[in-house]
């Protein structure tokens, strides 16, 4: 039975009652072409629902319009049941969606889960609309410009194979960014004001996660699947072993960028895959036969139901640093 004293919890709506959207937060979703933007949001409403099994709390996704749930519907049907990977997007697509659940509260307060709700407005660009004469490349600076927080997906893989051709992206769009935002007074104590989340993707890839065990990266959960995972203080580490020892001179410009346009406490990063680990059929992680693609007639399959690994992790706590940050309600917009 809920406790009568405490204040009802409102549905997250597209407006407020005087008209504003003080619940929403925007947030771009930023990556070099196939590092896997679609696939991500694609993973997030599968791994909402298995949440509660690997951490405190729980998070409900709903789509705001019909498209949003659609999307949403599509994903799971497509990853889920039919096992194969999302299209790639081609143009540029807005959704918007509700997020309600419960997380941990942070700081001196005894430990406790608190209700929290918002509306996320993202927008999938194909990643070739990041490069500079591509015809969507305006609107997605547009987009990018008046986000609260980014989401860049850094695919150590895609990169490594078209290292040259992703860096200029990535520096045609972060260059632009700074000026767009530096010619409207927007720079916060000298940067770009967002917060972002780095999400290295792929990490259950033989190529990435082989390396990443022999390294001392990665551990392992002891209950439930015993899934391996990079420890969140140690995630930074990884991506700078990453860029360091394993991938070379493109992905150190890759984070030295990141680390000069943007404030480092201002940036989080995680390893994440959205589609995790085959495994066995007791659903236990084994490191004898862990990929989870198959390629069948020629087409890559995802082997064992999906269990996305840090993939709504880097968008509830972007929210959360966003809401949070003592600058909160002097964010520059557009």
């Amino acid at each position: 039975m809920l406790d009568g004293n405490l204040e009802p919890l409102r549905t997250p709506t597209a407006r407020q009652e005087d008209g504003t959207a003080a619940d929403r937060v925007r947030i771009g979703l930023w990556g070099a072409p196939r590092s896997g933007k679609t696939t991500y949001l694609a993973a997030l409403p599968i791994a909402a629902m298995q949440f509660q099994r690997h951490g405190e709390g729980n998070w409900l996704i709903g789509g705001m319009t019909a498209e949003a749930n659609a999307f949403l519907n599509d994903s799971v049907t497509k990853m889920a049941i039919e096992k194969s990977f999302p299209i790639n997007t081609s143009a540029l697509e807005g959704m918007s969606w509700s997020f309600q659940g419960q997380e941990p509260t942070t700081g001196m307060m005894r430990k406790r889960l608190r209700d929290a709700s918002f509306v996320l407005e993202i927008q999938d660009a194909p990643g070739e609309s990041f490069k500079p004469n591509n015809p969507l490349h305006a609107k997605v600076l547009d987009q990018l410009a008046g986000a609260q927080g980014l989401l860049y997906l850094f695919d150590p893989l895609g990169d490594a194979s078209e290292a040259s051709q992703s860096l200029t992206f990535f520096f045609a769009t972060l260059n632009e960014l700074n000026n767009r935002i530096r010619n409207a007074g927007g720079h916060y104590r000298g940067r770009l004001p967002h917060h972002v989340s780095v999400c290295i993707a792929k990490f259950d890839h033989p190529d990435i996660f082989r390396p990443a065990v022999e390294a001392g990266w990665v551990t392992q959960d002891t209950v439930g699947s015993q899934l391996p995972r990079v420890p969140e203080h140690l995630a930074e580490g990884y991506f700078q072993w990453l860029c360091n020892d394993f991938r070379g001179s493109t992905a150190r410009l890759v984070r030295d960028g990141l680390a000069a346009y943007f404030h480092p406490e201002r940036v989080r990063y995680y390893a994440t895959s959205a589609i995790g680990f085959r495994l066995n059929p007791q659903h236990v992680f084994d490191y004898r036969n862990y990929a989870n693609v198959d390629i069948v007639d020629g087409v890559p399959r995802i082997g064992t139901s999906p269990e996305p690994i840090n993939v709504l992790e880097p968008l509830t706590e972007l929210e959360r640093r966003i809401r949070t940050s003592p600058d909160a309600r002097k964010r520059w917009r557009r």
